[in-house]
């Protein structure tokens, strides 16, 4: 016979089957960590490298609208005639116009010319970076310095700068000047998540911009993780350290057409430190599934023994005496009982599929209605909605539950809810409220809401009911019918009435800055002779071609517009009456050498007379300019045609 092997109580078991069933779970936790913080670490490359990209992006765009400003003055008249005066004050104007420039500055190889925050002719500075200033002179392109203290006041700068070409030959410069807490401002801590550092470097490594206590460092060699990337240019995410030896995540790019670069870098404990506190998490959820385990085993156990206990003295008896007949019919009975209960649970959920069924049905019609519907609670938060207006929004019931509906509107729409919320809490209804859901393609969506408001006995608001309508064809049809109302049927150019709504507008701009405007008269020289022998359809196309040519030799910001018969008229905003009579004849010169094309094939020559009235600030309304360059456009006619005529 064998020998018996060792044996263990029910208790035991119980006990070692809870720890074998934590196993499993041990594994998954971690393995659960593991995904997390590899996940965590791509998330935060991502988001360093979108982050990154914006800013470089920022700093590229400063630079380069600069650069585009002293391309412009180093253009000019003055510029290319080396004139100092008139480029002096060129330059100031420039400046006054521009925030992002300090100063401007002319210069040649050892001296500055002029700065324009110093009265001309006072300037006996020498140039500060000279080797940008020369490098520009050399290669005869721009050039950005390093960062360096004003020469008029106790700030650091840098320099943008601009030579001036004159027969092949740069012996000048134009230099812009930025101050470095422009370009602190650029990669501020506002505008990077908490704990991250940018910062800006030139080609020497050098700091010129930084988000971290920027009086320190700036003007100072970067880290050497900063020159690593500057140096190994692979626009990919490294291990490094900051100047303050913190360690981080850096990624380091060049700042396009310039020869700056732009770091950030994220301090590694911040990728860490989530992982740190989900560690410790799972530790007490496995710390108290092991407790509650072996808890339930010693229960269990405790109970199957007595279970047991009982069922062995029941089978013990040889004979059944009176106690046992009695345990039988208490048996029975629960037997009974419990057959009882079987079948009244079975009658029950009987009743409960009939009751689900007929949820389901009226929360099919709830979700697939025509229309939206919604619920919010007394903060205007989700508390539901139906699949018809989620399908709108395009995103699930997960994404939406317990955010703010404003924050699905469109920023006037958010205004508009804001308001009219706390008003209908308390007036308890709304009707045909218009505004315009956004989805999550950003497309605005017009709606209309309806809403009553549902209260608890004592009165108090509990939620709203809210019906949503698609208002987007209503939307489309009023449009429509407003383009109408506003276009000449013949020419699609602006008809009276919108002339003069736009007129009433450009007065009012007028009044405020200053700015002229003039008003330009144009009639068909003929025009009756042309639909004399071309036949109105013939006259017809003349007009719609003569709107288009019209609408392509104005700026965008002309009005060009039929008044009725042959007779157009153009509002010229920002526009001096010199200024626009050049424009009215190059149009009318341009027209009398462009053919008019008919339908049939046919071409016809045709010109026009103009007349031309600036708006005068005594004028009543719109309709007394108009009548000056009508009075104009008559003397052009009388004095033989095809020609521009100003107000006398």
């Amino acid at each position: 016979m064998h020998a018996p092997g060792p044996r263990l109580s029910l208790r035991t078991w119980l006990l070692g089957l809870s720890l074998l069933t934590t196993l499993p779970l041990l594994v998954f936790a971690l393995s659960v960590v593991r995904e997390f913080k590899d996940f965590q670490q791509r998330a935060l490359v991502e988001q360093l490298e979108r982050r990154t990209g914006e800013l470089v992006h920022l700093v590229a765009e400063r630079l380069q609208g600069t650069l585009g400003t002293l391309n412009a003055l180093a253009e000019s008249d003055a510029a290319l005639a080396l004139d100092a005066p008139r480029l002096y004050a060129h330059a100031r104007r420039t400046v006054q116009r521009s925030p992002d420039i300090r100063a401007i500055t002319l210069t040649n190889e050892e001296n500055i010319l002029f700065l324009t925050t110093a009265p001309l002719g006072r300037t006996d500075l020498p140039v500060s970076a000279k080797a940008s200033l020369q490098a520009a002179l050399r290669t005869q392109s721009p050039s950005v310095s390093g960062p360096f203290m004003s020469p008029v006041s106790p700030i650091q700068v840098v320099a943008l700068t601009v030579p001036l070409v004159r027969e092949g030959q740069a012996t000048h410069a134009l230099r812009g000047i930025l101050s470095v807490d422009s370009l602190n401002e650029l990669v501020a801590p506002s505008r990077l998540p908490e704990g991250w550092i940018a910062g800006i470097a030139d080609a020497e490594g050098i700091a010129v911009a930084r988000s971290r206590d920027p009086a320190l460092h700036v003007g100072r060699p970067v880290s050497d993780s900063f020159r690593k990337g500057m140096l190994e240019g692979t626009g990919e995410a490294f291990l490094g350290s900051t100047l303050e030896g913190i360690p981080t995540i850096h990624l380091v790019q060049p700042v396009s057409g310039f020869d700056w670069y732009l770091s950030v870098a994220v301090p590694r404990a911040l990728l860490n430190a989530p992982v740190t506190a989900m560690l410790w998490h799972m530790a007490g959820l496995g710390v108290l599934w092991l407790g509650l385990s072996l808890l339930a085993a010693m229960v269990f156990s405790q109970y199957l023994l007595r279970q047991m206990q009982a069922v062995a003295r029941a089978m013990e008896g040889s004979t059944l005496g009176p106690a046992t007949k009695l345990r039988v019919t208490e048996l029975a009975s629960v037997a009974a009982q419990f057959l009882a209960s079987q079948r009244s649970e079975a009658a029950m959920r009987g009743d409960r599929d009939v009751a689900v069924t007929a949820r389901e049905q009226v929360q099919d019609l709830y979700d697939r209605a025509p229309c939206g519907y919604h619920s919010l609670d007394s903060e205007g938060r989700v508390l539901s909605m139906n699949l018809t207006e989620l399908q709108w929004l395009g995103l699930p019931l997960a994404d939406v539950q317990g955010r703010a509906y404003a924050d699905f509107l469109t920023p006037a729409s958010r205004v508009v809810f804001r308001d009219r919320f706390p008003q209908f809490m308390q007036d308890g209804q709304i009707k045909d409220l218009e505004m315009d859901l956004l989805n999550a393609r950003g497309e605005a969506m017009p709606i209309l809401v309806s809403a009553t408001a549902v209260r608890d006995a004592a009165g108090h608001f509990i939620a709203s009911r809210s019906t949503v309508f698609d208002n987007t064809e209503k939307k489309r049809v009023h449009a429509q019918l407003e383009h109408m109302a506003r276009r000449d049927a013949l020419t699609e150019l602006s008809n009276r009435r919108d002339f003069y709504e736009k007129a009433e507008y450009e007065i009012a701009r007028c009044l405020r800055s200053g700015q002229p405007f003039c008003v330009l008269m144009v009639d068909v020289d003929f025009f009756k002779k042309v639909n004399d022998e071309y036949g109105h359809a013939g006259g017809d196309d003349v007009l719609r071609q003569l709107a288009r040519f019209l609408a392509s030799q104005l700026r965008t910001v002309d009005v060009p517009a039929r008044l009725g018969g042959e007779e157009f008229s153009v509002l010229m905003p920002g526009t001096p009456l010199p200024e626009a009579a050049h424009a009215a004849d190059r149009i009318r010169t341009a027209l009398q050498a462009t053919p008019v094309a008919l339908r049939d094939g046919r071409t016809v020559s045709v010109t026009v007379s103009m007349g031309l009235a600036q708006w005068h600030a005594d004028d009543a309304d719109i309709d007394a300019t108009l009548k000056r360059a009508d009075t104009a456009l008559y003397r052009a006619k009388a004095t033989g045609r095809n020609r521009v005529c100003t107000e006398v």
